[in-house]
């Protein structure tokens, strides 16, 4: 293009490096068994600052550490140190590539440290002003937490990090919910090596005063939807005879997820597919089934006992998710017993050998929502991972994979057309008078079918009462405190006019099949935020 342009008589540079302001060069070191290259915390802050000016008094920072492999045909894998704060898109403080992974945590973590110290007591400079900043949370996976907090791993008999649970061998590691001898870890025992069936040597983050008990978060796309939820549907498909579905049934669940295939509102980036493809199903994929669609493919299929055991993970995480402050707060109690019942009953119902690290783990997210007052959503991987499959396609050759990643970001960074995206904070995109995009929650708690579109911005909708819905479920408990309800009848609701503002949530809304008990519709109202990773 630059080529023509030239013809053309515009004075443009021959190559699009000149263009893109590439930089020739970028400083990499040896360190740690591989190539390593440190880019800072301040400049990465600085840099998003800029892009989204604003009055800042406080920065919340939360960090991600993790491994990518870079190809399939070789062991070089990539571990950056991510950074991002107030929902915008993470930036990279460091990076080391290697045939591993670091092999010294200590020297891995050095400038970073170093850097995050004087940060926290002189904070950050922008437009002539001094910002403060702390720690939120480190949000890594399990192996990569281990790394960091020098600690056993996830498969050891003291493996949890919580509390001082021991595992018991049965083919593998094996934990229940609670253990009479067992209590909470505390910061204090860590710093000084208590735990010396746990912890491994003292972690260089504990030396730094970063806490690795409450500071590390549990990360939810990990633990459930990677962890307990792909663990419970492989057990259904090829598990124990306890547990295990017939044929027959799990054929009725795959033919009932590919009907709904269109049907999710269009904030979700994956539509549901069958269970013949569960090997390839992603996180997002997991997170939908257990939120949305599993509760409606898996009714009338599972034993009453197993359906219930389902939907008690539903409910935990529908209010540990939820973005309402106020009823997340309300049931906190109430999912913390939840998860103690649906660990103890896993074992009874898919075996002993089902109750591993991540679904002991379980019985700690409450804590960990308590600890951070917000929803799990805002300290989890998802924002981290979409950023590592962005840094991936970056290299396109195991030649210096370091300097690839640095000069394209340069690229970006000097764009004009370049921005860092903050995650929405309205709760839908798309309003339309399709099912699929037009089915609210009100203000008022009641749901609002759109029917119409006025140039004016107001709608007119069909609008039936919270009162005239009915319980989708009423074990573990009633559905309709989640505002999870059924409509039998569309035809039921009323003609109103009203204003795009009074929407409050998206709503899922999912046929149920047709027969004469479970006719109608199920309503799910969207959780903040959570669909759009």
């Amino acid at each position: 293009m630059l080529e023509i342009l030239r013809r053309q008589g515009h004075r443009l540079p021959k190559d699009s490096r000149t263009l893109l302001q590439t930089p020739k060069k970028v400083v990499t070191v040896e360190k740690c068994g591989g190539h390593y290259a440190y880019f800072g915390v301040a400049s990465g802050i600085l840099n998003v600052l800029s892009q989204h000016p604003g009055i800042v008094e406080h920065l919340h920072l939360c960090f991600n550490i993790d491994g990518v492999p870079l190809f399939k045909s070789s062991n070089l894998q990539m571990w950056p140190i991510l950074c991002n704060f107030d929902n915008f898109v993470p930036f990279i403080v460091a990076i080391y590539c290697g045939g591993s992974k670091p092999n010294s945590v200590e020297d891995y973590l050095s400038d970073f440290l170093q850097e995050l110290q004087q940060l926290q007591e002189d904070g950050v400079v922008h437009g002539g002003e001094a910002i403060s900043l702390s720690v939120k949370a480190f949000i890594c996976d399990a192996p990569a937490r281990a790394f960091l907090k020098c600690i056993k791993n996830h498969n050891s008999y003291h493996s949890c990090e919580r509390c001082t649970i021991r595992g018991t061998y049965d083919g593998r590691v094996v934990l229940g919910a609670k253990e009479p001898d067992a209590v909470p870890r505390t910061e204090d025992c860590f710093t000084q090596l208590v735990y010396d069936y746990h912890q491994v040597k003292i972690s260089p983050l504990s030396v730094a005063g970063i806490s690795c008990i409450h500071g590390f978060s549990l990360d939810y796309m990990h633990l459930v939807c990677l962890g307990v939820v792909r663990r419970m549907l492989h057990f259904m498909k090829q598990g124990p005879n306890t547990c295990k579905l017939s044929f027959q049934q799990r054929s009725r669940i795959s033919d009932h997820l590919k009907s709904l295939n269109g049907k999710l509102p269009r904030e979700f980036s994956r539509q549901p597919r069958g269970l013949q493809e569960l090997d390839r199903w992603k996180a997002t994929e997991f997170r939908q089934f257990l939120l949305y669609t599993g509760p409606v493919v898996l009714r009338d299929v599972l034993a009453p006992t197993v359906y219930k055991h389902f939907l008690a993970l539903t409910v935990v995480m529908s209010i540990l998710l939820n973005s309402d402050d106020v009823l997340r707060n309300e049931y906190l109690g109430y999912a913390r017993d939840l998860t103690v019942y649906f660990v103890e009953k896993s074992e009874e119902i898919y075996g002993k050998t089902f109750a591993v690290y991540n679904v002991h783990s379980l019985t700690h997210l409450p804590d960990n929502v308590e600890h951070f007052q917000c929803s799990l959503n805002n300290v989890s991987s998802f924002p981290f991972e979409n950023y590592l499959w962005t840094l991936k396609k970056m290299v396109r050759q195991s030649r210096n994979p370091i300097a690839q990643v640095a000069k394209r970001l340069t690229e970006l960074e000097k764009s004009t057309t370049h921005r860092g995206v903050a995650v929405a904070k309205e709760m839908f995109t798309c309003v339309s008078t399709t099912l699929r995009d037009g089915c609210f929650l009100l203000d008022n708690k009641d749901f609002a079918f759109v029917k119409e579109k006025r140039s004016d911005g107001s709608l007119v909708c069909d609008v039936i009462q919270h009162n005239d819905t009915e319980s989708f479920f009423d074990d573990p408990c009633d559905s309709r405190l989640l505002n999870i309800v059924r409509v039998r009848d569309l035809s039921r609701a009323k003609r109103q006019l009203i204003t795009r503002h009074k929407l409050h949530r998206k709503v899922v809304c999912l046929p149920l099949r047709r027969e004469a008990t479970n006719s109608g519709y199920v309503l799910f109202p969207m959780l903040h935020g959570v669909e759009r990773s």
